[in-house]
């Protein structure tokens, strides 16, 4: 059997007002991808001239990846290679990471504060009990004098 040198996907995109793409859902579903996996892309912006399609800058990209599967292009790149709403994208799918083997159990729940809301009101009682499993987290001890 030959070994064949292709990305893991390979799909056509529009880009949405704030910069976003979908890796659609079938291709997530193949890969077992899952919100908060980090994708490597290489988007090809494309330009449709009489019969041919005229690849006019390309990008390679690394994303965290929502529940609904968009990734956002950083604006530095659209800027560059001049991606508007209008723009055919080519994305081509060249690897990703799953968020349970980059992260371990303390990551996952910091990140997990930060991706909603990073702050709440709390009461005294919530207060001790954080301080206590703070303790259990660093290794290190506060001595008064």
């Amino acid at each position: 059997m030959k070994e064949s040198k292709e990305p893991l996907a390979k799909f056509h995109a529009s880009i949405n007002t704030k910069g976003q793409i979908v890796i659609p859902k079938k291709d997530r579903e193949l890969l077992g991808l899952a919100k908060d996996d980090i994708v490597e892309v290489i988007v090809r912006k494309i330009l449709k001239s009489d019969d041919k399609l005229i690849i006019t800058g390309v990008a390679y990209i690394v994303a965290k990846l929502s529940s609904k599967g968009l990734i956002t292009i950083p604006q530095e790149v659209r800027e560059e290679l001049g991606i508007t709403q209008d723009s055919i994208i080519e994305v081509l799918l060249v690897g990703f990471h799953k968020f349970d083997d980059l992260v371990n159990p303390k990551g996952k729940s910091l990140l997990s504060k930060l991706t909603h809301k990073p702050f709440r009101i709390i009461t005294a009682d919530e207060e001790s009990q954080l301080i206590e499993k703070s303790r259990s987290y660093y290794s290190y001890s506060i001595i008064e004098n």
